[in-house]
């Protein structure tokens, strides 16, 4: 299924993989809808998704004594509507590291607060921003990632582990071509953690995966990770 708000974006429209005519938010979560994100990002409006999103350190230096690029929105301000539809599901200009996607993740599993990342066995837990989000919502978006993985349809059904509660979330991000005569290419995303073991959080990246499966190709890779631990 195609989508496009209007007129004014001319021939460009977002895509959705799934068929179905009505999309939930858990629907959104498992079949990886990019519509109904770039929809509720259109009604939250810009000011309000930059500036919730920024609490998530988008923009800042991470506290950590290894130099980390901080994650961007955009390179220079969403300039558009076009821009903040496809910045609310991963695309646009966004960039983000690994680490930080994995401090993101953090509130699901710890009530609503972001953890500080350490790097030392035994080092303290601290947290780095206190309620992110609600501990009911948290919850909630975990029971989503659950079923990404668990749903015969989830796009992370690859690391479902009979006998393991996981929750996680794949994702490819296109990198366009820099020259005309060149194809673009892929990164395949996963990022999940073990629900009974919630230590274990786990965020992979592997360049160049589209003609290697697109995403399913990382997520068969995290899948060996947590069968190696259960």
């Amino acid at each position: 299924m195609k989508w496009t708000k209007d007129g004014s974006w001319g021939d460009y429209y977002v895509t959705r993989v799934s068929d179905k005519s009505k999309v939930t938010l858990r629907d959104a979560f498992v079949y990886s809808d990019n519509i109904y994100f770039a929809q509720e990002a259109l009604d939250i409006g810009l000011e309000t998704y930059t500036q919730e999103i920024k609490r998530f350190g988008f923009e800042e230096k991470l506290p950590i004594p290894i130099t980390i690029i901080p994650s961007i929105l955009s390179n220079k301000g969403i300039k558009n509507e076009i821009q903040l539809a496809d910045s609310a599901y991963g695309q646009g200009e966004v960039m983000m590291s690994p680490l930080h996607l994995a401090l993101v993740y953090t509130p699901f599993v710890n009530e609503g607060d972001m953890l500080y990342p350490y790097l030392l066995k035994g080092e303290k837990r601290k947290v780095w921003k206190q309620n992110m989000i609600p501990s009911e919502i948290a919850n909630q978006i975990t029971n989503y990632l659950i079923q990404v993985v668990e749903d015969p349809h989830g796009t992370a059904r690859g690391t479902y582990i009979p006998g393991m509660t996981i929750a996680g979330k794949s994702g490819t991000a296109e990198i366009k071509a820099t020259k005309d005569d060149e194809k673009g290419t892929e990164n395949g995303w996963f990022v999940g953690y073990d629900t009974e073991q919630a230590e274990l959080l786990l965020t992979m990246m592997v360049e160049d995966v589209k003609e290697r499966g697109g995403s399913g190709y990382v997520v068969t890779k995290a899948r060996k990770i947590f069968q190696s631990i259960k």
